[in-house]
């Protein structure tokens, strides 16, 4: 059985990470860079982009300062999507 699997959602683990992984701001920069020349996907408004991480900073779910552990997804990231939501199984804070 592996670590993860014995873990309850309840659980202060990210669902798709441990404490032993971590992604600098560079390369989130990176791979945002890539997510960005894709056409079809719709960007979210720099004010509204601040907004939704300052609600996932204040979150007991984001850990290691870029991943949330509902879902296991690079924040930055997520929140800049325009059709994103929050994860958060209580209903979304953004």
């Amino acid at each position: 059985m592996s670590i993860l699997s014995g873990m309850s959602q309840n659980s202060s683990f990210c669902k798709g990470c441990t404490a032993t992984v971590h992604i600098s701001e560079e390369e989130i920069s990176k791979l945002f860079g890539n997510v960005s020349r894709v056409r079809s996907i719709k960007l979210t408004t720099e004010e509204n982009y601040e907004r939704r991480m300052q609600a996932c900073r204040a979150c007991e779910a984001f850990q290691f300062g870029t991943t949330c552990r509902w879902c296991g997804c690079l924040m930055e990231i997520k929140a800049k999507l325009q059709a994103s939501t929050c994860p958060s199984p209580a209903g979304s804070r953004w």
